[in-house]
Formats: structure tokens, sequence, C-alpha cells
């Protein structure tokens, strides 16, 4: 199956290409939209990434864990940005080895790498870079002290920031829509949505499954149905049941929520992942994690 998004077009958003990652210096000075954060409570942290050839170029660099809004903007380069965390004692050496294994170019996913990939990084989520003059909006709670990074996953190029210092609590943007993931039977991954969601503005997803996860959505005909979707994930032809709309999502950890702007056309749609599963390295779609409803 052939899908309109780059993440599920790869079917793996974490490539083979991540063992050829490069950390750019990504100095930054202190001009994010940010208000009083040395106080206890601030009322919103805002940190600018730009997409550049040299690679990801944030506006902050320091500040204190909380909830963060990304603001991703167009330099002289495209690409899409994944924030990610490494947890400690797992080095990005280990990062780059295990990503090569997991997410291998035209090849069955390392099951031993998946799973090393899976406990050891945190996903916050992320968005693609936007064409020039607009932005991509995105907000999750950098919720500890510590370093992180943010990856251009079609450029093999990353930059960090270091959250420093206590929690503060700082609000994001009200979400009027959910799209969610979660446990199914049998320990099986689902995507949890209301019948209708809106088809722009603010979008909540929360990962209350065991597994990373990422959101490809994707409109289709309006009759097209669940079988049509299994067909079409076996073929090797792209099937005839897309229309126009699309918005994604990168990948987001177990336990973590991620707001996020969109703006669709109205009708059905399919949602979709594909990260390989912890058990035997099948995508997500495959496993029947997709989900059909509606954007009124």
């Amino acid at each position: 199956m052939h899908t309109r998004s780059s993440a599920a077009a790869t079917a793996l958003l974490l490539t083979a290409s991540a063992a050829g990652l490069a950390l750019t210096s990504g100095s930054a000075q202190a001009t994010g939209s940010h208000h009083h954060t040395s106080a206890a409570r601030a009322a919103t942290l805002t940190v600018t990434i730009t997409s550049t050839k040299a690679g990801p170029k944030l506006s902050v660099d320091k500040f204190r864990p909380g909830n963060t809004l990304f603001k991703v903007v167009r330099g002289n380069a495209g690409g899409t940005m994944q924030v990610l965390r490494l947890k400690q004692g797992y080095s990005l050496k280990h990062a780059f080895k295990d990503f090569a294994a997991a997410f291998p170019n035209n090849a069955p996913s390392d099951v031993a790498a998946v799973r090393s990939v899976y406990k050891n990084v945190v996903f916050y989520g992320g968005v693609d870079v936007p064409n020039k003059g607009r932005t991509n909006r995105f907000g999750v709670d950098i919720d500890k002290a510590s370093k992180y990074y943010v990856v251009n996953l079609n450029k093999n190029t990353l930059t960090s920031f270091l959250a420093k210092g206590a929690h503060q609590k700082r609000s994001l943007p009200k979400a009027g829509g959910t799209l969610n993931m979660a446990e199914g039977p049998a320990g099986s991954n689902v995507f949890k949505t209301p019948k209708n969601d809106p088809h722009k503005g603010w979008m909540k997803t929360t990962n209350n499954a065991a597994e990373p996860h990422f959101v490809s959505l994707n409109q289709v005909k309006e009759s097209t149905t669940d079988q049509d979707i299994a067909d079409a994930l076996t073929s090797p032809n792209p099937p005839d049941f897309f229309l126009a709309g699309a918005a994604e999502t990168n990948v987001i950890s177990p336990g973590h929520s991620f707001v996020w702007k969109y703006g669709v056309p109205k009708g059905k749609y399919v949602v979709l992942c594909f990260m390989p599963s912890k058990v035997d390295g099948t995508p997500h779609a495959l496993m029947g994690m997709f989900k059909l409803f509606h954007m009124n």
C-alpha cells in the first residue's frame, strides 16, 4: 500500500539513514517566545525550529522542563522534524546502530533492534517542515531535565537542547479534536477517535498503548471500507480511493501526549501507523492498526 504521507510512504519513519546522522552545533540564541521562564509558572514557551541545509536550528536551546510549543519553519531545507530523548546509558552511537537495523530500507526489521529502540528512546513527536512562508506547530510536555534531540529524519541532521531545572507549569493550545492510540484485544494496537472530529484546528493525540506510534491521516472516498484498507495494505499497487486531504505526526512514545495544528478538507479518513511491532517486526497497520472515521 502506498499512502500519500511521507511517514507512511516510507512505512518506517526512522530509516537506516539515521546511522549517518550528523550532530550539528545548532547554537541558539535565546530569542524564542517565552515568558518568565525562571518563575514558578510561565504562561507559554515557544521554540522555533528552522530547517536549514546544515541541520535544524533552534531559537532557544536551554530552558526548564514543561509544556513546550514548537514552531517549525523552512529555512533553506525541507524535511520532517522529530523530538526525542535517549535514556541514561544509551548513546547516540547505540541509537545509530539500532536505528539502522530496526528500520532498514526494503528489508525486514531486526526485532532485537526494534526492542532496543523502544526501550531506550523516548519519542515526543514532530511534524513536517512546511513550505516557505508557512509554519507547522506542535506542543509536548518536555517532562524531564535532560538532553533532547531534534532530528530532521529526511536530511540526516540533528541538533540538541537542554532542559534543566524543575518542571515548570506552562500552557499549550486547547485541542478541539482527539485521535489517540490504545491497547486493543489481546495486546493489539488500535486508534481511538470520536465518530467525528473537526477538520481543522488543534488535535490532541495521546499514546495509551505499549509501543511507539505515529499518525498517518489520509482522506478516502466515502465508499471505502475496512476490507478495502486491509486489501490495499497487502497490495503492491497504489489504492484508488485516496483523495486530497492528508496530515501526520511523527513518532510518539507510550504515555506521552502531543497537540498539533492541522487543517484538512471535510470528509472520510483512514488513520494508520506503520511502526514495526516489537513482537515480530510487522508494521502495525498490517496487524490491523487502522481506523476509518469522519472529519467534519
